[in-house]
């Protein structure tokens, strides 16, 4: 995640590893809460 976050890794490909991350937690966190 701090690689995608940086950018260092390419901005395209560590930025949609990044989003695909947080889409992720947030389904899991909302499959806890809900």
């Amino acid at each position: 995640m701090a690689l995608g976050a940086g950018g260092s890794c390419g901005s395209g490909v560590g930025a949609g590893i990044a989003i695909v991350v947080v889409i992720i937690l947030l389904l899991i966190a909302m499959g806890i809460v809900f």
